[in-house]
């Protein structure tokens, strides 16, 4: 340590971090080893009795003793620049104050016994500072420092042979991973944790391993209130059951009869959570069989303009919000989770019919949530953090369109929709500037879906009684998930070292409506936008100068029945078009606003499952005519990344690039036919087969893009969806979505992938939009034209010519409607799988 280092931990310690003060006995203690491991047995017996009883204030003034002997201990090691067992007593001191919940305090002795341990070359002690830092990190809701922490402490540990560190870190970053709902990365970490656990000399280690798998399956019993298809819900909560009974058998084991009776608590609590899920699908099933929901005109549909239910008592609700308050305090020494906490106390009042106090704590909990989201670093996370939390903003967006404050319910939904892309985006304007950089961005994406996929299968394999072959797969798919993030260290190192920009991720303010209305005016369009909710679906209808909104009553599960019919009967050319659920979809989703419709131009921003609708395809059952013929429909994922997209104009004047694939006829005379639209300002690339590299580098002088290729849906893992190019020295000829963000399309005015499930994507419950859209988006595109499922080569060559020569002297999103119309009007195409597989996102 330099001589700067070690005076900043002396004059530190010198004031005991304003806590504690030194009797000058134990200032002259000779032994500091002695007097160390002499608050370290107070320590533990203090550990040892609150396990056993629950007690904490009896013993209080031996935390009190200890921090003292630790302090008096800790100055001399400094002074003798004894750095190993300086970094002990520093981290022994932190858990002082971690036992009181004094977090930040705990925090700076973690940090400096890192650096202790740093100095001293100790790394099991470096990475068990780390461990506690992160930790202490993550209960103060920071939990993408927690994340950096932990992932460092396990880097760490591996390179020792101590199991009793590794667990900790991995126990530490399991928890952090749970936290923030990304539960396929959690069941790694915790099930290796488990694995660590079992060799550690600690045996409570294995007890914190039990128990923080079991918050994973919990959580994943949890997101059937959500989760679009989810059969195993009931199975995770079974999981979650007898990972906690293993954890009670150690704790009896050991005699701690506090903790056992915790944990029988943990026990029962997922019980009643497993008795609430199936409460619901129960009902849901009831639902089902009630021939309620099947309108014919539309008087059939329920249509209010009030948004919160009567005041009224309900003990199952109130049940589950007990439940909600007891999981978000379950740790021993952690902190009741805030947001919630407000969400449950506006919930109560809401009930009671308070509904000023309720919409108080709804914007208080969104306000919680908003500021612990920010912390998070990565994308990923903050796609994930808030998905279970939805309702946080829901309920705010209720209370506020009762209280007719359109503008502010505008604001808060917003701020629920689509934000990590939205996030994504502004970074991207603030810190890509260079092409190598947005390529090394496009690498590590690249890499952290790879991890993604690999932990999801994890998930998939993962049981509590592993078979034999369970097993070895377990161990395949870990090994190739440390390959992995090996790799993905490596390219974070790069980019510390040649594009620090790239690891900060900025927040992005949502759109306002003032600033929606605004475009609106000047580009003529009006906006559509829904929010599902479990009772019904919000239909909002937004023009330059008014906001009106209307409460459909459809059942989330109903809705999701429905748009699954619909699906089915589109993307099957075989299949008989399901006109009856297209009309009722019209009916629930349109009707109710339809006489103040006034453009021609529609913009829809869908919400969950309405992502999966193409709502060109809605029937009136009154005339029989298609949303697609009367109305130019473009979507975005939300307002915010609406506005940030560019001005739809026309194709006159652009610089085409056009790909074929030579293996398919309809491919090369669909190019060459557009080419004709571009005739001295275009590259038309047929045979040989273009490879991937050669796309890559191309798109950058072109602001028309056109591929017309053989495209792949992964429903897995959307970002691995890919278009198949030619194979190059240094591609496998697969671009992915995930390689999709290194494109440069900053010049692009339009993208269009002529080709199978472009357009398809994951909708997830935290309203992010995962696929080739979000790649795309990411590098630039101004406007896409995507699939919404495997196209016919032949309708598809015609609607794209029709596209191209309407789209030189009209707006993108009218020549898709004119394509639309003229692909209907053949009568060998006369099916919606034919005329409406491709829609346009953009303005």
């Amino acid at each position: 340590m330099t001589r700067h280092g070690r005076d900043v931990i002396v004059r530190i310690l010198a004031a005991g971090v304003g806590l504690v003060v030194v009797p000058q006995t134990l200032l002259a203690q000779s032994d500091p080893i002695e007097l160390q491991n002499r608050a370290i047995q107070r320590l533990e017996a203090f550990v040892e009795t609150f396990r056993k009883t629950g007690d904490m204030r009896s013993r209080l003034p031996d935390l009190a003793q200890a921090d003292a002997e630790f302090t008096a201990s800790n100055r001399v090691l400094a002074a003798r620049n004894d750095w190993s067992p300086l970094a002990l007593g520093l981290i022994k001191q932190g858990h002082v104050y971690r036992m009181q919940g004094q977090w930040q305090a705990a925090a700076q002795f973690y940090t400096l016994a890192e650096e202790a341990a740093r100095r001293g070359k100790d790394v099991v002690r470096q990475s068990d500072a780390l461990s506690w830092r992160g930790l202490a990190q993550s209960s103060q809701h920071n939990l993408g420092q927690a994340i950096a922490d932990a992932t460092q402490a396990v880097r760490l540990a591996e390179t020792t042979a101590d199991k009793d560190v590794l667990a900790q870190a991995l126990d530490v970053l399991g928890a952090a991973q749970v936290a923030q709902l990304d539960l396929a990365a959690a069941v790694d970490t915790l099930t290796r944790e488990v694995a660590v656990a079992a060799e550690a000399k600690n045996p409570m280690a294995s007890w914190f391993a039990f128990s923080n798998r079991s918050d994973v399956y919990t959580k994943t019993g949890e997101k059937c209130g959500y989760d679009r298809y989810n059969p195993q819900c009931l199975e995770a909560f079974d999981r979650a059951r007898a990972d906690l009974q293993q954890a009670l058998a150690i704790a009896r084991r050991l005699g701690y009869t506090f903790i056992a009776g915790q944990t029988e608590q943990f026990i029962r609590n997922v019980e009643n959570h497993r008795t609430i899920v199936l409460g619901q699908q129960q009902s849901t099933q009831a639902l089902e069989k009630a021939d309620i929901f099947h309108p014919k005109r539309p008087g059939d549909v329920l249509v209010t303009n009030t948004f919160v239910a009567e005041p009224g008592i309900d003990p199952g609700v109130v049940q589950a919000f007990e439940l909600a308050k007891r999981s978000s305090s379950q740790s021993a020494f952690g902190p009741v989770e805030d947001a919630r906490s407000e969400y449950v106390e506006g919930a109560v009042n809401e009930m009671r019919g308070n509904n000023d106090a309720a919409l108080a704590h709804f914007l208080k909990a969104v306000d919680l949530l908003d500021a612990d989201r920010r912390l998070l670093r990565s994308e990923r996370s903050r796609g994930t953090f808030g998905a279970d939390r939805m309702e946080f903003y829901y309920a705010a967006v209720q209370q506020l369109l009762d209280h007719r404050r359109y503008a502010d319910a505008f604001e808060v939904f917003e701020r629920s929709r689509s934000r990590s892309l939205a996030d994504l985006l502004a970074s991207r304007a603030l810190t890509l500037g260079q092409p190598d950089e947005q390529r090394l961005f496009a690498e590590s994406a690249t890499l952290r879906t790879k991890i993604a996929d690999a932990q999801s299968r994890l998930f998939e394999v993962i049981t509590p009684g592993d078979t034999a072959k369970a097993s070895a797969d377990v161990t395949s798919i870990q090994a190739e998930i440390r390959a992995l993030e090996d790799q993905d260290a490596k390219i974070h190192a790069r980019m510390a070292s040649e594009a620090p920009r790239l690891e900060s991720l900025v927040s992005a303010k949502p759109a306002t409506l003032a600033a929606l209305q605004r475009s609106m005016r000047e580009e003529q369009y009006e906006v559509l936008q829904y929010l599902v909710a479990k009772p019904g679906v919000y239909v909002w209808h937004l023009t330059p100068d008014s906001v009106v909104v209307r409460n459909v009553f459809l059942p989330r599960e109903e809705l999701i029945k429905k748009v699954g019919l619909l699906q089915s009967s589109l993307a099957d050319r075989n299949a008989t078009f399901d006109q009856t659920t297209a009309r009722e979809l019209f009916l629930y989703l349109f009707q109710p606003i339809a006489s103040g419709i006034g453009t021609n131009h529609l913009v829809i921003i869908p919400h969950e499952d309405l992502q999966y609708v193409p709502f060109e395809v809605l029937q009136d059952p009154a005339d029989g005519r298609y949303l697609g013929e009367r109305f130019q429909i473009t979507t975005a994922p939300s307002a915010s990344i609406l506005l940030t997209l560019k001005r739809s104009t026309t194709l006159s004047g652009g610089r085409l690039l056009a790909v074929a694939d030579p293996e398919i006829p309809a491919a090369r005379r669909e190019v060459t036919a557009i080419a004709q639209q571009f005739p001295s300002r275009s590259r038309v690339v047929i045979e040989p087969r273009a490879s991937e590299s050669d796309v890559k580098t191309w798109v950058r002088d072109y602001d028309v893009i056109h591929l017309s290729v053989h495209g792949k849906y992964d429903p897995a893992e959307p970002m691995l969806s890919y278009l198949l190019l030619g194979q190059g020295a240094t591609d496998d000829g697969r671009l992915t979505a995930a390689e999709m963000f290194g494109l440069p399309l900053d010049k692009s005015r339009i993208v269009v992938l002529s080709a199978c499930e472009t357009g398809r994507a994951e909708a997830t419950h935290g309203n992010e939009i995962l696929g080739m859209l979000r790649g795309l988006l990411y590098a630039g595109a101004g406007t896409l034209v995507l699939s919404h499922w495997e196209v016919n080569s032949e309708a598809t060559a015609l609607w794209m010519q029709t596209f191209y020569e309407a789209a030189a002297t009209r707006p993108v999103p009218e020549a898709a409607r004119l394509a639309l119309v003229k692909v209907k009007s053949n009568p060998a195409y006369s099916h919606p799988y034919f005329w409406a597989a491709f829609g346009v996102v953009g303005r």
